[in-house]
């Protein structure tokens, strides 16, 4: 078990954790949709993330239906990047896009390296 990162401190590292979707990535996941145990969950990246080191990713609790529009609007971002639509359209969606980092959290896990 890696050590508490900042910021995380009274959350539990959880392991066994799924990333499902991805909607904003950089250097890595950022957020989107994960599955832990016999649910789905937000991620969405943690505090205190450096750059050389495993980016923990936050789980927050969301509802079977938040988790659906989750996965249809990373659909609709993939139809964008396979070059269905337009800039102003893809802008649009990503404006409106769905983000639950205030929901509860409920743990943290380490997104997984090219090395794992």
């Amino acid at each position: 078990m890696h050590p508490d990162p900042a910021g995380l401190q009274g959350l539990p590292q959880l392991v066994g954790v799924q990333i499902v979707e991805v909607l904003d990535f950089y250097d890595g996941p950022l957020d989107g949709l994960a599955r832990y145990g016999d649910r789905e969950y937000w991620f969405s990246a943690g505090p205190d993330w450096v750059p050389s080191e495993p980016r923990p990713l936050v789980l927050h609790l969301i509802t079977a239906e938040q988790a659906a529009q989750v996965r249809a609007q990373a659909r609709q971002f993939m139809a964008f990047a396979a070059g269905v639509g337009n800039g102003d359209a893809w802008g649009q969606a990503w404006d409106a896009r769905s983000t639950y980092d205030q929901a509860p959290a409920v743990g943290w896990f380490l997104a997984a390296t090219e090395a794992e």
